[in-house]
């Protein structure tokens, strides 16, 4: 008899957690959720977001895009994986803080994959080789001719793009040094007042520089021109077929995040990625919507951190 209460009292304990869980699941969001970009205004990550926050308020509530820079994104991804695992606080995730942070760092302090669930791609990003606009060399083959022929080493800005810059000296056979920087737009900057001499950076961050004339663009990565600057050639037109690195942005939660919140998140994110007016923001800024599912997503943040570490060593990049 008291065997038969006791079951009778964990089977209603159970219905109760489960039907309390579908409740909370029903009614989430309810506080505004915190999107964390390890980045600084202006770049890739930091413009996807405030994109995506927009478009998303109707359905998600009210959405804090947060830049904590720092670290070539360590202290913001590294944030974002210590919080609650409550679908409050999440990350853009990209290349930078998860492709490449292991090629850079012995120990970044977060593991790129085990702390957190991705939850989807949002977009692939080429990257524009691009010099000042009064440059002496035109092409991407000029400019590894002269810096072979420079009594001074040839600077471009690290930043975030440290190991696509060191690739290309690497290929090239430009002799270049990399510049830190926090981020791409402060390295932009710097090219502009000829601090530096060239930059690999996200098309999303230069496009519009290209444009106005104010930096050229020599080479873009990817397997096409960009519909945006079809006049610049892709690295394999320019001379470098072996140079294929793009950029990419995804959304990631805490490891532990409820699954219920995760395909949430997931199914709200591939809708507005699939509305033309979304598709035409990022196209403008030269990037590319391109989600997936959450598996995907997981395997292909895997399969990119392989090929980035790989090419990482190739170049010589060291760990700090």
């Amino acid at each position: 008899m008291k065997m038969k209460i006791m079951q009778g009292f964990l089977a209603a304990a159970f219905a109760l957690s489960v039907t309390g869980f579908s409740k909370a699941a029903d009614v989430y969001p309810s506080k505004p959720v915190k999107i964390i970009v390890p980045f600084s205004a202006g770049s890739a990550s930091d413009t996807v977001a405030r994109i995506l926050s927009d478009e998303l308020r109707s359905s998600m509530g009210v959405i804090i895009v947060e830049n904590r820079l720092g670290a070539n994104g360590i202290i913001g991804a590294s944030a974002a994986a210590k919080a609650p695992a409550d679908g409050y606080t999440l990350l853009l995730t990209s290349s930078a803080t998860h492709s490449g942070i292991g090629a850079l760092f012995k120990n970044p302090g977060y593991d790129p994959l085990k702390d957190f669930v991705h939850i989807a791609r949002i977009s692939t990003i080429p990257m524009l080789l691009v010099a000042r606009a009064d440059a002496a060399f035109k092409t991407a083959k000029d400019l590894a001719a002269q810096a072979k022929k420079s009594p001074l080493r040839y600077g471009y800005g690290s930043g975030s793009a440290q190991i696509a810059g060191a690739a290309f000296s690497a290929i090239a056979g430009a002799p270049s040094d990399g510049i830190p920087y926090k981020g791409q737009p402060p390295a932009v900057t710097d090219l502009m007042g000829g601090q530096l001499d060239y930059v690999l950076a996200d098309s999303s961050v230069v496009t519009a520089f290209v444009q106005s004339g104010r930096l050229k663009g020599l080479a873009i990565t990817g397997e096409k021109r960009s519909a945006e600057l079809p006049e610049i050639p892709t690295m394999a037109e320019a001379g470098y077929k072996s140079f294929d690195l793009v950029v990419w942005v995804g959304l990631a939660a805490p490891a532990g995040t409820p699954t219920p919140v995760v395909e949430r998140w997931n199914q709200e994110l591939n809708q507005a990625l699939k509305t033309p007016r979304v598709i035409e923001k990022l196209a403008r800024l030269g990037m590319v919507a391109n989600p997936n599912s959450t598996q995907q997503q997981a395997a292909f943040a895997l399969a990119q951190r392989d090929v980035w570490v790989a090419r990482a060593a190739a170049a010589g990049v060291e760990k700090q």
